[in-house]
């Protein structure tokens, strides 16, 4: 399992910045043979859990959740923001799933699975999966991004925070790995090894933020973390004054906000009084083991 998001800013900014969640997304991949509302599952295994994201939705479907990740300082995240009794967060990774053969009614993987050892991630949900249950995969990239409660009409890319994040993007592991998410792990899907396994494409959910948000956001993806580590080796050599202004020129985050201020007409505003309206897409898949 490649190792990310593991600092403690970048945990701290991923449980801030990064959306939560549709409840919608738990209800379409859960819904089958029973009414969600009656009846919960046993036992939810939520693998690459990260702050809780995907464990805040899923939890009250089932009376218990293990939810594992390798960051402490993500996990630090997941259990400050816990509000579900039934919910532990552990130590964890997703090619040694710490529970027993046939176990787990449910495995979930929130836009996770791309950073996994998947030959041996597969081979673990079908020895900790119960006969018949599901493995339950979801991603997102990053939203489209549109001005609110300013008039007029713009010429402008709705699509702005994922074009440069990708411009930025140039180690080639690191980019198959953005790629994978943008692409709706249309790949992935193919990789299931269960044949009963079906497509959610068409889940999406609005977030109304600030400028600062977006910002925060771009600063909390991997890609901009390690665009800006080079940056900083880049300008070492600097006075710390100019070091520092140079740094910040190169900043995605802050030139993403600058074009989109520009753009809007509200060069003169803060990123902090800019509202906006993003809008996330969710691409989620289901696949059931066999039964007995």
């Amino acid at each position: 399992m490649l190792r990310h998001y593991e600092s403690t800013k970048i945990a701290e900014d991923y449980r801030k910045y990064r959306p939560q969640y549709p409840p919608q997304l738990a209800q379409v991949t859960l819904e089958g043979n029973f009414d969600l509302k009656e009846h919960k599952f046993d036992y939810l295994l939520d693998v690459g859990c990260g702050a809780g994201q995907s464990a805040n939705v899923f939890a009250p479907y089932f009376h218990e959740v293990l939810a594992i990740d390798p960051s402490e300082n993500q996990l630090k995240e997941a259990r400050f923001q816990n509000k579900f009794s039934h919910v532990t967060y552990r130590t964890g990774i997703a090619e040694e799933l710490p529970v027993d053969d046939a176990s787990v009614d449910v495995i979930t993987a929130g836009t996770s699975v791309h950073w996994f050892d998947r030959e041996k991630f597969f081979k673990e949900v079908d020895r900790v999966l119960k006969p018949g249950g599901r493995l339950v995969l979801f991603v997102y990239w990053t939203p489209r991004v549109y001005p609110i409660d300013i008039p007029g009409q713009f010429n402008y890319n709705p699509n702005i925070v994922s074009d440069e994040l990708l411009a930025i993007t140039t180690a080639p592991f690191l980019r198959k790995m953005v790629l994978a998410n943008l692409n709706g792990y249309s790949e992935i899907f193919h990789e299931i090894p269960y044949q009963d396994k079906r497509r959610f494409d068409t889940i999406s959910s609005d977030y109304f933020w600030s400028l600062e948000d977006v910002k925060g956001l771009v600063r909390s993806e991997d890609p901009h973390d390690c665009y800006m580590e080079d940056k900083r080796k880049e300008f070492i050599h600097l006075p710390e004054e100019l070091r520092n202004k140079e740094i910040l020129e190169a900043d995605v985050s802050e030139q993403i906000t600058k074009t989109l201020r520009s753009a809007w007409g509200c060069l003169d505003k803060k990123d902090a009084d800019v509202r906006v309206k993003a809008v996330y897409d969710f691409h989620a898949m289901v696949a059931r083991k066999p039964k007995l």
